[in-house]
């Protein structure tokens, strides 16, 4: 009798659950608005333009990895070689494309999540930057666009808006679709594109022009505008800023730092063979503190696909939920970037997070215990001392005048002024070790603090 109830039971909640799903497809289908593509939840929309709408939305496989979804339509001319060259691109600098999904009508590229916003809008909201921060931000690009040259490609639209910032304003480059491959000196280009205040003159002219130069030029539009907040060239009228960049200089205010003017100066010059190339922008002295970070970057060989521990452990863990891994490597290892491929590096990503968190707490608890020994060393030292200070408190000696000569003569008087100097060096100790291990207590609950608000 029970076991028929229960059956009983099972079934209504059987159907209530089927009643349910079949109800939220209803409201899908006459809903006006996406709510999945493909593997992904959409979010909020965060953009719209001419090429389409960009939402946040979140990978359902990957417990909510957060990532951007851009439309684009599948008559774009440039679509299909933005894909080509921007799935190439693998580096801390450059966005990262996940996933191309295919619809009927529409292209969706699924994209590395930026907290941060466009470097432009960041510009409108602060202003000026301090120079400290954009020698930061100014070398980080340039290494991203060193790199996409050490591909044999140039991106041709380096921008404000083609700039983005993570949640720690670290630089993230985007937006390839003007980016073609480019052999060096023997190659020359002849298209105009991009965008006309960040172009370069042999541009405008309709010369043939080197590639890697225009790139060059517009790096120096976008350092003047981080340092003035303000395009050198930029005018209301199309045809005024183009006769601004073929005759004018900018026009530097007394707060560019002078070095930075000598840096965007060389940039800027109207002749391209004047116009330095990246390596030579990274060995420039402004950018000295950041500069060899992003050579050690161009340097790092990558390792082998699929040789790390970490990425066998992502394998066998996609194996267990039933993937066939052997499809996921050789989709990896084309740069198909399709579902198994996009699945596969946000999961990668993800584990990398945590492993680097738990690589951080490990090094906290090594600091945390040093600190805590050398405060047991410190106060043990003090118990040693003890006795001494209550014998120069009976002798009328105060610990913090060790040369008091009242009292005692000769050689008491000396051993008495050593043990205080002793003294006064061992509570100085004892109060660095102190100091340090609070410091290393507030530092913690401060991360802990953040990483609970973020």
């Amino acid at each position: 009798m029970q076991s028929s109830i229960k059956a009983q039971a099972e079934i209504q909640a059987q159907r209530k659950k089927l009643a349910n799903s079949y109800q939220q497809l209803l409201d899908e289908f006459s809903g006006k608005d996406l709510k999945n593509v493909g593997n992904y939840a959409l979010g909020r929309l965060i953009g719209k333009g001419s090429f389409g709408k960009v939402y946040l939305a979140s990978h359902k496989l990957t417990n909510g990895s957060k990532v951007v979804l851009k439309s684009a339509k599948k008559d774009d001319s440039n679509l299909a070689r933005e894909i080509h060259h921007h799935r190439q691109f693998i580096h801390p600098h450059i966005a990262r494309l996940y996933e191309v999904i295919v619809t009927e009508s529409l292209v969706w590229l699924v994209l590395e999540y930026c907290q941060g916003d466009e470097l432009y809008n960041y510009l409108l909201d602060k202003g000026p930057l301090d120079p400290a921060k954009v020698q930061k931000i100014f070398t980080q690009l340039v290494g991203a666009v060193s790199y996409v040259h050490n591909k044999s490609c140039v991106h041709r639209d380096l921008k404000l808006e083609n700039i983005l910032l993570d949640k720690h304003e670290n630089v993230k480059l985007v937006d390839f679709g003007f980016t073609r491959e480019y052999e060096g000196k023997s190659n020359y280009l002849q298209t105009w594109c991009g965008t006309v205040c960040y172009s370069a003159p042999e541009m405008l002219k309709g010369e043939k022009y080197a590639g890697e130069k225009v790139d060059v030029w517009s790096l120096g539009i976008i350092l003047y505008a981080l340092l003035v907040g303000e395009l050198p060239f930029d005018d209301d009228d199309e045809m005024v800023t183009k006769m601004r960049i073929l005759k004018e200089e900018p026009k530097y205010p007394e707060s560019f730092p002078q070095q930075a003017k000598e840096l965007c100066q060389i940039l800027l010059s109207k002749r391209p063979l004047l116009r330095p190339t990246l390596a030579d922008i990274l060995q420039n002295p402004w950018l000295s503190e950041h500069a060899p970070r992003q050579q050690e970057i161009l340097k790092l060989q990558q390792p082998a696909p699929f040789s790390t521990d970490l990425e066998k452990e992502v394998l066998q863990r996609m194996r267990a939920a039933g993937v066939d891994i052997d499809m996921v490597i050789e989709n990896v290892l084309a740069q198909r970037c399709d579902s198994l491929a996009g699945w596969w590096a946000l999961l990668l990503e993800k584990e990398e997070r945590k492993a680097r968190r738990r690589e951080r707490k490990r090094k906290e608890r090594e600091a945390e215990a040093r600190s805590l020994k050398r405060l047991s060393a410190a106060s043990s030292r003090l118990d040693r001392l003890a006795p001494t200070i209550r014998e120069m408190e009976e002798e009328g000696l105060h610990p913090s005048m060790p040369g008091d000569t009242t009292g005692s003569r000769g050689r008491a008087l000396k051993r008495s002024s050593m043990h205080g100097m002793l003294m006064m060096r061992d509570i100085a100790s004892i109060w660095a070790a102190l100091t340090m291990y609070r410091c290393t207590r507030s530092a913690k609950a401060a991360r802990i603090r953040t990483l609970a608000e973020s």
